[in-house]
């Protein structure tokens, strides 16, 4: 027998939407320039101004358009890690930090070869000034380190390796490490947090015991894979009670 669906009915509203959605998409509407006002889209559109404010509303939502209040509705240039960032506490959870080891083996690790022949000099500057203030911070911090000075360590932990898939020049590789960014960062936290106690009872400072961010810049300037995949190895497998 033939599989009958039936025929969906699609609102007014979900037209607009999509209408205004496919418009911006295709840049017929550049990014800054102003929307024609509620009331001209109602007229545009045929349909009134809460219809058209419904779908203005969805377009704010997922950050296509901004508006402005006193001024009117701004087309804005949509960064997707703002997007995942509003929504990261609704599939962020805590059965997916068991998954991070592999994730990060899978995905860094390839974003590090990658950017072994991707990375211009200046990226690397960069990701070398990353690694500067970060090795400053960890003369500044000593044991017993308070939450507040973790959170900063981490900071500048998850930047370095943000950094790292920003240089691979892999636009899917970036949109997936800012997927998982808000699991990473706790998973780090508690890594670091794990490993400076053990540092504390062997009478190790933070720098002398956190040396590998420095040491992965230099085998991905060398081109050493194989001490990179090592480091990284060494860095993710640390076992850290969730």
């Amino acid at each position: 027998m033939a599989a009958i669906k039936k025929i969906e009915k699609v609102t007014a509203g979900e037209q607009v939407y999509q209408n205004l959605r496919e418009n911006i998409v295709a840049h017929h509407w550049k990014i800054d320039e102003k929307l024609p006002s509620e009331t001209e889209l109602a007229s545009l559109y045929g349909v009134n101004r809460l219809t058209v404010r419904m779908a203005l509303q969805r377009l704010n939502a997922i950050g296509l358009v901004e508006t402005r209040i006193g001024d009117g509705t701004y087309v804005k240039k949509f960064d997707f890690s703002d997007y995942i960032n509003a929504v990261q506490d609704l599939y962020s959870n805590p059965s997916l930090m068991a998954d991070v080891c592999e994730f990060r083996k899978l995905l860094e690790l390839e974003c590090a070869r990658l950017a072994m022949d991707r990375a211009a000099e200046k990226e690397f500057q960069e990701l070398d000034q990353i690694c500067t203030d970060y090795e400053e911070l960890k003369k500044r911090t000593f044991t017993p380190v308070t939450d507040d000075q973790l959170q900063e360590l981490t900071h500048y932990d998850v930047a370095f390796h943000e950094k790292i898939c920003l240089m691979a020049h892999n636009t899917l590789y970036q949109y997936s490490f800012a997927m998982a960014k808000n699991t990473i960062e706790k998973y780090i936290f508690l890594n670091l947090k794990a490993r400076i106690s053990t540092w504390q009872e062997r009478g190790v400072s933070v720098l002398e015991g956190d040396y590998r961010h420095r040491a992965i810049l230099n085998a991905i300037q060398n081109h050493d894979f194989e001490e990179c995949k090592k480091l990284y190895d060494d860095m993710i497998d640390f076992n850290i009670v969730l």
